[in-house]
């Protein structure tokens, strides 16, 4: 990768520069000169080296504090936004008291009409068993009465005795 063979040179610049010692200056023991202009040709060629994506994450990162600063800007917007609609849920707290009140109206009065359906549906089922009830009845009663109109017509009277312990 050219990145870092021209990473390596910068190294070896560094490396094989000519080294100042001073014992007058301080500051300046151990430092070392380097060809300015091979450096700067060495600086440039690694920029230009470098990926796309690290130009852009260079950018980014510059645009840092914009980035960061209208972010503060929205936050304090968001939360002025949402006092003042909080303020607003408060002075509508009598509104949402009112409407509370008449929904527990509301649903009382559907408890009492569920109530009175429910009843409605009791009768009606109550009314229908019943009639078929009797139907039953004389659905039996019709059966009872066919069944001994045969057995009185048969002729043998053993027969009329079996049916009759079927019953």
């Amino acid at each position: 990768m050219e990145i870092l063979a021209l990473i390596e040179e910068l190294e070896v610049m560094g490396e094989e520069g000519e080294k100042w010692y001073t014992r007058f200056v301080p500051g300046f023991i151990g430092k070392t000169v380097v060809d300015a202009e091979e450096f700067f040709d060495l600086l440039h060629r690694l920029r230009s080296s470098l990926p796309e994506e690290m130009s852009m994450a260079n950018k980014v990162s510059r645009d840092r504090d914009r980035i960061l600063r209208e972010a503060h800007e929205e936050r304090a917007k968001i939360l002025e936004a949402s006092r003042e609609q909080a303020q607003l849920l408060v002075s509508n707290d009598e509104i949402v008291k009112q409407a509370e009140r008449r929904s527990e109206e509301v649903l009382d009065q559907a408890r009492i009409d569920a109530e009175a359906i429910r009843a409605e549906a009791e009768t009606w089922a109550r009314g229908i068993v019943e009639r078929l009830d009797n139907y039953v009845n004389r659905v039996s009663a019709t059966i009872d009465k066919t069944r001994k109109a045969l057995l009185s017509e048969s002729s043998a009277p053993d027969e009329r005795e079996a049916l009759i312990g079927e019953e």
